[in-house]
């Protein structure tokens, strides 16, 4: 049973992959913020998330699973055939605008280094954690955690889905802690410059092809009243 959450943390985590922590601390690591500073931020922003939401698990889960139980619709409610043809639509859409869509290339400017207090980065962190709460998989690692009713499993699985979906922030953070920072960006760097567009045209094929599924799965509904798969 334990493994089994775990497993479903780890997908939790990876659907709830976050970059913009990364491209903070990558900012904060460019403008040569103090790595106390830097430290302080990303240890708060950990504590704090893991801390609130086991917590929360610990106090609410229980209860809130058989809420969400008794609201969540049948499988053959027809609020899944909404969801999957806004689901559709959505990702032909965003492979329609990226494929055809006319990109403005935006001047950067740069930014004048302002150096940041201890307060500044701990309360930066709070602000960041309590940003957990716009992530529906933070959600549902709760309650998976509130199911166990234990607040060390809670933690655990919290801790778990932190590093699975932060896990780019923990690369950059390294990167810093180690003095690699500099290579780690030229490394990105080289990325962007090699040719990646076969990898990207197969990922928009993929994309298209569970748009269509997701289309034929909403029709089928629609005329027999029931789900395809």
């Amino acid at each position: 049973m334990m493994t089994h959450k775990i497993i479903n943390t780890i997908g939790l985590g990876i659907l709830g992959v976050d970059p913009f922590t990364a491209v903070y601390l990558l900012s904060m690591g460019l403008r040569q913020e103090k790595k106390s500073n830097i430290t302080l931020f990303f240890l708060s922003y950990a504590g704090f998330s893991v801390l609130i939401g086991a917590v929360l698990s610990a106090i609410f889960g229980t209860a809130a699973v058989d809420i969400l139980k008794n609201m969540v619709p049948g499988d053959n409610s027809p609020f899944w055939a909404v969801l999957e043809f806004a689901v559709s639509v959505f990702i032909l859409v965003w492979v329609l605008r990226k494929l055809f869509g006319v990109h403005n290339k935006k001047e950067e400017k740069e930014k004048k280094a302002v150096d940041g207090t201890w307060i500044k980065s701990l309360s930066t962190g709070f602000v960041f954690a309590i940003s957990c709460f716009t992530d529906p998989t933070y959600y549902a690692v709760i309650l998976l955690g509130g199911e166990a009713g234990n607040f060390l499993t809670a933690t655990l699985l919290l801790m778990i889905w932190f590093i699975v979906s932060q896990f780019m922030a923990l690369i950059v953070y390294a990167a810093n802690s180690l003095n690699l920072l500099d290579k780690l960006v030229a490394f990105v760097d080289k990325l962007k410059e090699k040719k990646i567009k076969p990898i990207t045209y197969i990922l928009y094929t993929i994309l298209v092809i569970i748009a269509i599924v997701l289309l034929v799965d909403t029709g089928f509904y629609l005329f027999d009243g029931r789900y395809l798969f």
